[in-house]
């Protein structure tokens, strides 16, 4: 249960999940939940209190905390602005509304989605998502699309004030480029 809790938590903690090494500490986590789940049993079972329980959730806490703040790799502004583009990317990048877009998006997200966060108290970029060139922007298409355009949880609280007309510009921008997609990449 307690493993669970955490996971569901977590979403709202992004040391927990915004890391490249996301799936070693669920697998920390539950762990954690296996050696105090044992100590419980034993206790209750009327056997000993297995106290190395707590030392090993204590150790793997620790490790927790310490690979939750590794920093996160990444490519370099020149390696993205470098990368050619896949077919679907290319797709996003020409269709009609991509210019207004990317201005919405280097005006409103990049001062937090960027190699070197400006905005202050971001250290660095939310998830290791960087909205800073073209690859960047199509690559990240679909989240955009949802986390700024649908359901408005970007940027939070609005606080770079993005407003009604570029929210359904990104919305508008998206939906024309998935039109023009296979079928099976539109559904996606």
């Amino acid at each position: 249960t307690l493993p669970v809790i955490f996971l569901m938590l977590s979403n709202h903690y992004p040391l927990a999940f915004a890391s490249q090494y996301n799936w070693v500490i669920a697998a920390l986590v539950f762990l954690m939940g296996v050696s105090i789940r044992h100590y419980f049993n034993s206790m209750h079972a009327g056997n000993s209190r297995p106290l190395w329980t707590w030392l090993v959730t204590g150790l793997l806490f620790v490790a927790i905390m310490w690979i939750s703040t590794l920093p996160l790799e990444f490519d370099s502004l020149e390696d993205a602005e470098a990368r050619p583009l896949t077919t679907t990317e290319q797709v996003f990048a020409s269709s009609e509304g991509f210019d207004e877009v990317q201005d919405i998006v280097l005006g409103r997200c990049s001062m937090c989605h960027a190699r070197e966060t400006f905005y202050e108290g971001v250290r660095s970029a939310p998830k290791g998502v960087h909205l800073e060139t073209t690859s960047d922007i199509v690559a990240h298409a679909r989240d955009i699309y949802l986390q700024a355009g649908v359901t408005r949880a970007m940027p939070p609280a609005n606080v770079t004030y993005i407003e009604p007309e570029e929210r359904a510009a990104i919305i508008s921008w998206y939906r024309n480029a998935a039109s023009q997609l296979p079928i099976q990449l539109a559904a996606n």
